[in-house]
């Protein structure tokens, strides 16, 4: 999920069980079950805390673990700190679902399911008893509803549905707004009781078939914002809910932090029949969370769409996409073909020297051409003069686009593939966008070559066309650009920054320094976690930050991303600047600790390295040069769920 101006709190995953204690159906294609259990009150795990069961943020949703009937003995995963590991059998039959009221004090929650003609939750949930037991994990984060927002609109489908109700009823007094719900049928609507000041729009699909309906795009497209700011939720199937993502951001312009579009499910078609079936995708009322087919990995952060690049939401843990089926023994057992291992790789080697895919996949989401397609723009005349480009042009890349199966042409119009349409997501609009100066100077790594030979100043990167001796300097002159690293920082962080926030050093501190990538953000959620505590925060200014001024006498410093583009010697003039004033130094980076197996890491060191001059850190260089200046206690402290490009802290103590 993009940075967002609602409230997020991020929460450790723990695996608990529970058992059903309720059945109602709403609706003839919606059932409700309550589930309880001493496990959602606080306790401990495996030695560890378990935190009570939380839940406060009208889309949250929890994974549930659904096993095939005799298969009750599967082993899970391990619990550990602040995360779960998942057995991977085990997590191919978890299924996500929007947590849809809360009762503390029962140790209770409930949860809708849609009714489908088949699927693994949708079985178990229409063939439950009451009694029967039920492990699930989550929520793992809570965001509440945006402060400062004049006006809300909400969109979904029947899958969303629980998010949509549980916001009506859980929003304050007055709050304005309009709501658009997809259903199947009229019997489908629900009264659901709310104080909000909004007007609700039910629209009966009737026999169009799910996720081919454009309802809820024209009824998008026909309401009026008032004056204001507005903040719009939107959820449903990935294909159909694209161009509403496309119309709110580039149309009405709202800004992203304003907007979240979240696939619940992908309306898939088999080569094997000619009926498509529905894939779920995200957190609903519908099936849980992968990609059949489409080459997708969902739920973990820095989890990558095969052959896109495409990171998928921050989540549990990384969700590889369903299996194509049994292996087919193609020769004797225990037999290996020396040339077909020869062919695989070398098939291997050409993948990895192709490209094309990661320009024409970048140049793809920059224009929306997928969001396009997806809302009825097909023809590349129709598309270049929405684009705004040469109609040869649109022709060029429609073609590359087809070759690497993100389109796929019938005469003179284009239709997106299961892959292509992976480019619809939230997350690729705002990873692979290259109108974004920081996203654009991960591309300096074509230059690694002149920047080996030549030193500092990679062409591709905006650091050819400044001339400034240093990354800091750089940032420094460029307001845009330092402004897009900033906001690239806090895209990643928001998911541990709350973690980092109560580490010990900073918690109990009087008075923080902030530098590097942290500003007003992050200086407001210190305000929000602890309003009454009084503190004092100070952010250095830049001559402080070259060592020409003293650094502010304070018990903590908190440096977010502050050490990325520096020389080790400036590196180490900061840091010995800093432990002179500052009684505790923590310190959050883009470690590299694992590139030489995790090639997410890779990247991160060489376009690092490329675009400024200095590679990146591992957390035991760091360790290594803070225990040299001298400090007086170095310690590296994992944060958050393990994977994404902010995992570990360092934290040293002044001597």
């Amino acid at each position: 999920m993009p940075r967002t101006s609602r409230p997020l709190q991020v929460l450790p995953i723990i695996l608990r069980e529970v058992e059903v204690t309720g059945i109602t159906d709403i609706t003839p294609n919606m059932r409700r079950l309550t589930v309880a259990g001493d496990q959602l009150a606080a306790g401990e795990v495996d030695g560890m805390l378990r935190p009570e069961f939380r839940s406060e943020g009208f889309d949250d949703h929890v994974k549930l673990v659904i096993p095939p009937p005799g298969r009750e003995d599967l082993h899970i995963g391990e619990q550990e700190d602040f995360r779960f590991n998942w057995n991977r059998e085990a997590l191919n039959l978890t299924r996500d679902y929007t947590v849809r009221s809360v009762d503390p004090e029962a140790k209770s929650f409930t949860f809708d399911v849609v009714r489908h003609d088949s699927g693994l939750a949708s079985d178990w949930a229409f063939t439950v008893n009451i009694g029967d037991s039920l492990k699930f994990a989550g929520p793992k984060t809570c965001a509440g509803i945006s402060e400062g927002i004049d006006f809300h609109l909400l969109i979904a489908d029947e899958t969303a549905l629980p998010a949509v109700g549980r916001w009506l009823e859980e929003a304050p007094a007055g709050t304005r707004g309009h709501i658009i719900v997809e259903i199947p049928t009229a019997e489908d609507i629900q009264t659901i009781p709310t104080d909000a000041d909004v007007e609700i729009d039910w629209l009966v699909r009737g026999s169009t078939p799910p996720g081919e309906s454009t309802l809820m795009y024209e009824a998008v497209k026909n309401v009026a914002l008032p004056a204001g700011r507005t903040f719009a939720w939107c959820a449903g199937e990935t294909m159909t809910i694209a161009p509403i993502r496309r119309y709110l951001r580039r149309d009405l312009g709202l800004p992203k932090e304003d907007v979240e579009v979240v696939g619940y499910w992908r309306k898939m078609t088999t080569k094997k029949a000619s009926h498509a079936e529905a894939v779920p995708e995200t957190a609903a009322g519908s099936e849980g969370m992968a990609t059949a087919g489409a080459g997708t990995v969902s739920g973990g952060a820095g989890a990558a769409v095969a052959g896109t690049g495409v990171s998928g939401s921050a989540g549990d843990t990384a969700a590889s996409a369903e299996p194509s089926g049994p292996a087919v023994d193609s020769g004797a057992a225990g037999s290996t073909d020396a040339s077909e291992g020869t062919l695989g790789v070398l098939h291997q080697v050409h993948e990895m020297t192709e490209i094309l895919p990661p320009i024409i996949t970048r140049v793809a989401v920059s224009f929306g051409v997928n969001d396009l397609v997806a809302g009825g723009v097909t023809t590349p005349a129709a598309i270049a003069a929405e684009l705004g480009i040469d109609t040869e042009g649109a022709r060029v890349v429609l073609t590359a686009m087809s070759a690497l199966g993100l389109l796929e042409r019938e005469g003179e119009n284009y239709r997106n593939t299961p892959t292509g349409a992976v480019l619809t997501s939230e997350g690729s609009a705002d990873g692979l966008n290259l109108e974004d100066p920081a996203l654009l100077d991960l591309f300096s790594v074509v230059d690694l070559l002149d920047v080996l030979k030549g030193g500092y100043a990679a062409r591709t990167s905006r650091a050819s066309a400044t001339d400034a001796q240093s990354w800091t300097a750089l940032r420094a002159n460029d307001e845009a650009l330092d402004a897009a690293h900033r906001s690239r920082t806090l895209d990643h962080l928001q998911y541990v920054l709350d973690i980092i926030l109560d580490l010990d050093p900073i918690r109990t501190a009087a008075s923080i320094a902030l530098a590097g990538d942290a500003g007003a953000e992050v200086a407001a959620a210190l305000t929000r976690k602890a309003p009454d505590s009084g503190r004092s925060i100070h952010t250095p200014g830049a001559a402080a930050l070259s060592g020409e001024a003293l650094w502010p006498e304070v018990d903590a410093t908190l440096l977010l991303a502050g050490l990325t583009g520096r020389s080790r010697e400036e590196m180490r003039s900061l840091l010995a600047n800093i432990l002179k004033a500052s009684r505790s130094l923590v310190i959050v980076e883009p470690f590299t600790d694992e590139a030489e197996e995790d090639d997410h890491q890779a990247e991160e060191l060489v376009s690092t390295f490329a675009t400024t001059g200095h590679a990146s850190l591992t957390s035991e260089e760091l360790r290594g040069m803070l225990t040299e200046l001298p400090a007086g206690t170095v310690d590296v402290v994992d944060i958050g769920w393990g994977f994404g490009r902010f995992r570990r802290a360092v934290i040293a103590t002044r001597r």
